[in-house]
C-alpha cells in the first residue's frame, strides 16, 4: 500500500484521461437518432452519458419506445463505432494536459494504473494508439465494457480493474471520472476515493450533488491530492 493507501487508481478515458473533443457524444446521439428517426431530448440523452457504449444504445431506444432485439442494437452498434473511429481517425484523440506526467509520477510511487472504459475494445485499443500509450510503459491495463456483463453505474468495471492490477481491497482504490455514472460506479464499488474531473462531458454543478469524495480542475491533479 503507497500513499494514502492507494495502490490503483483507476480512470475513465473519454473527458477524463483523453480529450477527444466530444467525439463519441456526437457519434452516439446521431447513429441512435437516425434509427429513431427523432431527436432525443437532452435530459433522456445526458442520463446515459458514461455507460457502456451497447447498454447506452439500447436504454435510449427502449426510452424511446423501440423494441432492442440484438438484431438492431448489433446494427446501431456497427454505425456508431464506424462513425467515431472515422471521427478519430480525421482528428485523432490526445492525452488531456498534465494526465501523462500524472501516471509517470503515480507509477513511480508504485500506484497502479488501469483505465476503464464504456467503450469497446474495438474502438479502445485503436484510440490509445493514436494517443501513444501502451500496456506495461504508461499504463498497467485497459478494462472495456464489452468485458463486464454490466456497464457502469454498476461496479464491475472497477472490479475487474482491480483484478488486473492485483488488488483485492476497494479501501486501496481510487476512481476518477467525468460522468456521474462514474461518480455512481465508483460508490458503488465501495473505493475509498471516488474523484469526480471537470476536462470532459459535465460541469461542477452537475457533478456535485453525485456521490463522490472530491471533485478536481483535471486527473492531472491526482497526484497532489495524494501528497
Amino acid at each position: 500500500m503507497t500513499a494514502h493507501g492507494v495502490s490503483l487508481v483507476t480512470l475513465d478515458i473519454a473527458g477524463t484521461s483523453v480529450d477527444e473533443g466530444g467525439a463519441v457524444y456526437v457519434a452516439l446521439r446521431d447513429t441512435v437518432e437516425k434509427h429513431l428517426g427523432e431527436p432525443i431530448p437532452d435530459d433522456r440523452f445526458d442520463r446515459w452519458k458514461g455507460t457502456g457504449k451497447r447498454q447506452a444504445i439500447e436504454g435510449l431506444l427502449r426510452e424511446s419506445g423501440v423494441p432492442a432485439e440484438k438484431n438492431v442494437l448489433d446494427a446501431v452498434e456497427s454505425d456508431f463505432t464506424a462513425m467515431l473511429l472515422a471521427a478519430y481517425r480525421k482528428t485523432p484523440p490526445t492525452a488531456l494536459p498534465g494526465v501523462h506526467d500524472a501516471f509517470g509520477a503515480l507509477r513511480q510511487r508504485g500506484i497502479k494504473i488501469v483505465l476503464q472504459t464504456g467503450y469497446s475494445r474495438q474502438i479502445a485499443e485503436p484510440l490509445l494508439e493514436q494517443v501513444g500509450w501502451e500496456i506495461g510503459r504508461d499504463i498497467d491495463g485497459v478494462i472495456t465494457s464489452d468485458q463486464v456483463r454490466m456497464s457502469r453505474p454498476s461496479p464491475y468495471l472497477i472490479f475487474r480493474a482491480m483484478e488486473i492490477a492485483g488488488v483485492q481491497s476497494v479501501d486501496e482504490v481510487l476512481v476518477g471520472g467525468d460522468t456521474p455514472n462514474d461518480l455512481r460506479a465508483g460508490t458503488n464499488a465501495g473505493a475509498r476515493y471516488v474523484v469526480g474531473v471537470l476536462t470532459g462531458a459535465h460541469d461542477a454543478a452537475t457533478l456535485r450533488p453525485e456521490p463522490h469524495t472530491h471533485i478536481l480542475e483535471s486527473a492531472a491533479k491526482i497526484p497532489e491530492l495524494l501528497g
